[in-house]
Parts: C-alpha cells; structure tokens; sequence
C-alpha cells in the first residue's frame, strides 16, 4: 500500500473532500463512554451501572431488547487508532496538506480513536496571545473527526517529558498567579474548539520524566499546576459530561507503586492516561512477548482509592523497527500482534489505544523528541523515535501495517 493510494481509499471510505474541512455536524458526546465514581465534591459526572465502570455508558453496544441473550457477557467498546503521522521527506517538516492526508488515511485504515499532543508554546504565542493559526487547524481537525464519527484524545503538553514546554513571557515559577491564569485560558480554548468527538483531555506530557529530571520545588509546583487544572476541566461549563479528564504518564513510572505525587494525580483523574513503548534503559525494544505481562502491571496500577478501577487509556503505543533497537520489521509486527491479543482479553481496562504512527518521523524531529526524553546525543534514542511508523520512507508499508489493520478489524466494534 501507498500513501496516495491511501489517501484515495481515505476520500472513498469517509465520502469526505477537501471541503469537510469547513463542515461541522452535530454529535451528542462519546455514547460509549461511561465514567468511574467522581471522587467527593467533583463536578465532572458519573456513569456506569449505580456507579460502576463497565466501559459501555448511555448508548453503549449491548443491546437491551427483548432478543438480547442473558447469558452473553457484554463486549467493552475498545476505541482503536492510528496516530496519523504525516510522511516528512524534507527539512522543512511535513506540509500542511501531507498533515490533512494523513488524518484521512487513518480513519480510511479504520481508527476509531486517536491521540494528538499538542505543547503549550505551541498554541500560545504568550501566556495571554492565541496562536491564531493554530487553533484555527485544530477547529478542522475537530469537524474531521465528528464529522466521522470518531474520538480524539488531546494530550496538552505543559512539559515535553524532561523540557518546559510553557509559551515564552510567562513568569519562571508554575505556581505564580500569572501562569495559573493562562492555564485556564488554554482550557477555555480547548473546550470551546472541540465538540462531541474529544473523548479524553490530558495534561502532561510524561510528567513523570519532568518531575525526575528537575528540583523538588519546581516538581512540586508543576503538580499542583496540573491538579489545579484537572479540576477546572472537570468543572469546567463548557466540558460535556462524556469528556475524560486526566494527566499523562509513561508507564514504567505507573507499574509498581507510584510515587506519592503520581497518586495524587491519579485520584484526582477520571482515568489513567500512559505512553507504552517497551524499550529499556538503552532504547533496546524488549520481547513483544512481554506485552501481556506489561499491560497486567499496568491493570494493577492503584489509582488512589477509586472502586472500582479507573480505565487506562494508552495515549501512546509504539515498537521500534531499527537494528539499533535490537529490533527488526518483523519483530516490530510480532509486537502488534502480540498487542492484539493481549488487549482481546483486557479490552474492559484499555477502552482507548493509539498506535504511533502511521509513518516514520524525519530524522531533525527524531533528534528532537530524543532531547526532550534527555538523550540528546543517543544514537538510539534518536533510531527508536525514527523507526516506529507503519511506513518507511519510500512509502511502502512494514510488515507491522498488516497487523494494525487486522487489529483495526478486529475491534471495530462495538
């Protein structure tokens, strides 16, 4: 398979042109959606069967009709994706149409949901000033996806794991006045952009990797930041009761037993939300057999003292392809296929998964993420961040895509 052809299958599939960007259509929230218990004085709704999780909520996909078999246990919606990584052939980055290509290639392939990170300087100019062009793509990427009918999971970036990812301008501490109030005005934003198709807001992005690479103080102030601004999502009058709120973590620092801040992020949270890439200390990919084994700590994952469990949501999925991640393209296909059938029995805790990505990253964007994890000189880190597409440069497809469509397949429903 090819990009363009792709894309063609893309435009047939959701009937869509280059005019659905302008188009918006009404939807009524995330129906599969139901939330855990809020915790005492949240605003931000409940869910479920007499408060329990069962992943269905108000228009779930277990019928109540009088055909209905008592004895089938109901199947827990699993929103699927790709994140819709755009081919960058060039220095300059991918363009703007190869971006709005990708994003209909992924619900062409059959994602039903997907994550998108996006860093505070990113969308603001300063702490008070809009990046105007920005915001104004982002209102096309929400009529793109409620237009068709699938979720979008918005990871806001405060930091990029171990970087400061604020708009310049602002004040040097997390805690001041000044800094709180643009935080507030970036949610305001976000949910006066999106509409029914946000499943999921989260604030990180890896805030585990910030809090480990920086001072207590300013640790702690970055915490009591994102605390502040889970609570005002939640309470937020513009957030539809359907919307998940959360913050973002990468998963080795949520096996185990979190620290004592990570847990009070995580009660405060209406799920967890992780990146889950199964690499070592050396950016080596680990066996995909241990996929099973990875997403069993994550389910034992204490999440404060919510009953029953939060739900995970995995933000970021992903295997490299390189040689010099002790990996290879068919190793990176056994890994997907060994996620499929992992989640197959764990759907009712993972109902969001968002494969990264649909194409191999250029290398300047590579080197770049490699930084921010704090290897700025790791060959390796920069191999694994370049080699975790579906598709290489060229593009063909890796053997991987076969098994992310059988995936996409298998869980398209319900």
């Amino acid at each position: 398979m090819f990009a363009r052809l792709g894309t063609l299958r893309a435009l047939a599939a959701v009937g869509l042109t280059a005019s659905l960007w302008a188009v918006s259509c009404s939807g009524d929230g995330n129906p599969e959606v139901s939330k855990p218990p809020a915790d005492a004085g949240d605003a931000g709704g409940a869910g479920g069967d007499a408060g329990s999780w069962d992943g269905s909520g108000g228009n779930g996909a277990t019928d109540a009709g009088s055909d209905a078999d008592p004895g089938d246990a109901a199947v827990s919606p699993l929103r699927l994706g790709i994140v819709p990584v755009p081919p960058s052939t060039t220095d300059a980055g991918p363009s703007p149409g190869d971006e709005k290509l990708a994003q209909l290639d992924v619900i062409a392939l059959g994602s039903r949901g997907v994550s998108q990170v996006l860093t505070w300087k990113q969308l603001f100019e300063s702490p008070a000033v809009p990046a105007q062009g920005q915001w104004e793509k982002l209102q096309a990427v929400s009529q793109l996806y409620q237009s068709s009918g699938r979720s979008l999971l918005v990871c806001l970036a405060l930091v990029d794991r171990t970087l400061d990812a604020r708009p310049a301008g602002g004040a040097a501490s997390w805690a001041d006045s000044t800094t709180v109030a643009a935080l507030d005005a970036l949610i305001d934003k976000v949910l006066s952009t999106f509409g029914s198709e946000l499943y999921a807001v989260s604030f990180g992005n890896e805030l585990d990797r910030y809090f480990a690479s920086h001072d207590a103080q300013s640790a702690a102030g970055l915490a009591a930041l994102v605390e502040h601004g889970i609570g005002y999502a939640k309470k937020h009058p513009k957030k539809l009761p359907s919307l998940l709120i959360g913050a973002t973590f990468s998963a080795q620092s949520l096996t185990g037993t979190p620290t004592p801040t990570i847990a009070g992020l995580l009660k405060k949270a209406d799920v967890a939300v992780t990146t889950y890439y199964p690499l070592d200390a050396t950016f080596a990919a680990r066996p995909p057999s241990v996929v099973a084994q990875d997403l069993d700590a994550l389910e034992s994952l204490s999440a404060g003292d919510a009953e029953p469990p939060r739900p995970i949501l995995l933000q970021e999925v992903g295997y490299p392809s390189a040689a010099a991640n002790k990996s290879s393209p068919d190793q990176q296909k056994a890994f997907y296929q060994a996620l499929t059938q992992a989640l197959t029995t764990r759907r009712a805790r993972f109902p969001f998964v968002s494969i990264n990505g649909l194409n191999d990253r250029h290398p300047a964007a590579c080197a770049s993420e490699a930084a921010a994890l704090g290897a700025p000189d790791g060959g390796a880190a920069v191999a694994a961040r370049c080699s975790l597409g579906l598709r290489a440069a060229g593009p063909t497809d890796k053997p991987a895509m076969a098994s992310v469509l059988e995936a996409l397949a298998a869980f398209s429903a319900p």
